[in-house]
This record gives structure tokens, C-alpha cells and sequence, in this order.
């Protein structure tokens, strides 16, 4: 008689904690590493973390930890990271939006995820300002100044350093909101859990070496890929551009290992390794 032994576990080496550990780890093994990069700045994992746990002693101030609804804009950049992660550190549940999303369909996002805060884009806050509904408590704006009354992120995290360990909180507490397309125009809203959002985080970082350099082309951060890059150690370089040979280029010029284009899916640079 065969018998046939269960394969292993895919989540045997998942980070133990909240979802926000994956920062916090990264921080811990490659500090000085790049994590981030753009044209024209470099973030490292140290300052990542440093900057999510200001940001969510901000949040936690002004909103509480009590896991609230926030929507925020995901835009490829060096705010959205922040951002996401400060949000699940503080205590609440961050549902990432389509930076192009339109007003009607962004009015209804917010009633169905009975959402109490956003953190959005400057341009996407003029495009969806006048259907944000009174009962948010905070209305916060990942880069530039609009006027007096509404906070940038940076400002609101002035205050001081969240101190929490992410290895002592609920794994099974909802972490993040992602967001599809329902029937009639609505949107489909699918809670994920800390221990969901890390799984999904670890299998999307099957393949990087901590070497990796992603040349991330997408329209718009998905948090897996976000996630992925940070539990690997890896790089990555934000350039959103529609245009595939650009693309290309760009991946070349900065020695990417990966490429992350339209389709979501990273694709290794065969003839850059070869070159190295």
C-alpha cells in the first residue's frame, strides 16, 4: 500500500504578527538596503519602517485603533507604502483604491465599506472632493498641500513614533479591504485577514532573490507586490508606464532582475542576468 504523505505547509515560513511585521522585518535584516526608488529618491527599509510608525502615531491620534475603514489611493510612489502599512499599524483596515477611480464610483466605495477616513493623491482628491462624504473623520493627502483644513500625510506625522510589536497582535483580525468590480456597478469588497495578506505576500515573492531588483511598470501598487518586495529583501524601482518597450529600457538602465508590467505578473529578466 502507497501512502501519501500531505505537502508541506505554504505558509511554514510566514512571519508570525500582524501584517505590518513584513516592514518591520525588513528593517531588521537589511536596514540600509534600497527599498524603494524612484528617478529621483531612494527609500531604505529602515526609513520605511521609521516612516510607517510615525504615520500611524498620526493615525492612531486622530482616528483611534479600533479597526476603521480607510480608503487609500494607490498610487506607484514612495507615499503609498507608507501609507498602507501605517494604516494596518495603527490598528485599522486599509482598502486600497484605484487612483483613476471616478467619483460615483469611489462615493459608492466608501458607502459599501463604510469607510471613516481616506488618504488619497492631490489629483485624486480634486476629482472625488465633492462626493466625500461628511461623516469621515479624516481626510489626509498623500503628497502636495490643497489649502488650508486638509492635512498631507507628512504633516500629520510630526507627532511622534507608534510603538507597537507586530509580533504580539491578532493574526486573524481584518487587515485590508481589496476591491473588484460587482454586479450593477457595485464594488465587490473582499476582507482579508493579517494572516490572508502575509500569505498572499509570501507567494508572490516565490522567485525573488534578495538581491532583486523589480522595475515595477503598473498603473497602480498592489499590495501583494509591495508585500512580496519586503519579504524578500528586494528592490524596487517605481516607474508607471503603459508603454512596454519603455518599459524594457527602464529595466535595463537600472539592471532590473524582474520586471513587473500590465499583466501583474514579475517576469525575470533573462538577457540582464546574463549580462551580469
Amino acid at each position: 500500500m502507497t501512502t501519501y504523505l500531505p505537502p508541506p505547509s505554504p505558509h511554514r515560513h510566514l512571519p508570525v504578527g500582524s501584517a505590518d511585521v513584513l516592514p518591520s522585518m525588513a528593517a531588521a535584516a537589511w536596514p540600509h538596503r534600497a527599498a524603494l526608488r524612484t528617478g529621483t529618491s531612494t527609500v531604505t527599509f529602515a526609513e520605511l519602517d521609521h516612516a510607517i510608525s510615525r504615520l500611524a502615531f498620526g493615525l492612531r491620534q486622530r482616528i483611534g485603533g479600533d479597526g476603521l475603514t480607510v480608503a487609500v489611493s494607490s498610487l506607484l510612489g514612495l507615499d503609498f507604502p507608507t501609507a498602507f502599512y501605517a494604516i494596518i499599524r495603527s490598528g485599522n483596515v486599509a482598502a486600497p483604491v484605484n487612483p483613476r477611480m471616478p467619483a460615483e464610483a469611489f462615493a459608492r466605495l466608501l458607502a459599501e465599506t463604510d469607510a471613516r477616513a481616506v488618504v488619497l493623491g492631490r489629483a485624486m482628491y480634486e476629482r472625488v472632493r465633492p462626493v466625500l462624504s461628511r461623516k469621515l473623520e479624516l481626510v489626509l493627502l498623500l503628497d502636495a498641500p490643497v489649502g488650508p483644513g486638509v492635512l498631507t500625510c507628512a504633516e500629520l506625522a510630526t507627532g511622534g513614533a507608534l510603538l507597537v510589536e507586530p509580533r504580539d497582535r491578532a493574526e486573524n483580525e481584518p487587515a485590508a479591504i481589496m476591491l473588484g468590480a460587482g454586479r450593477a456597478g457595485h464594488v465587490r469588497a473582499a476582507r482579508l485577514t493579517h494572516h490572508e495578506l502575509k500569505a498572499q505576500a509570501v507567494r508572490t515573492a516565490k522567485g525573488l532573490a534578495q538581491d532583486a531588483v523589480v522595475l515595477n511598470a503598473l498603473p497602480a501598487f498592489g499590495p501583494a507586490h509591495l508585500g512580496a518586495g519586503l519579504y524578500a529583501g528586494a528592490t524596487q524601482v517605481l516607474m508607471s508606464t503603459p508603454d512596454s518597450a519603455a518599459a524594457a529600457r527602464a529595466a535595463e538602465r537600472h539592471r532590473a532582475s524582474h520586471l513587473l508590467t500590465g499583466d501583474g505578473e514579475l517576469h525575470l529578466e533573462h538577457r540582464l542576468l546574463a549580462a551580469s
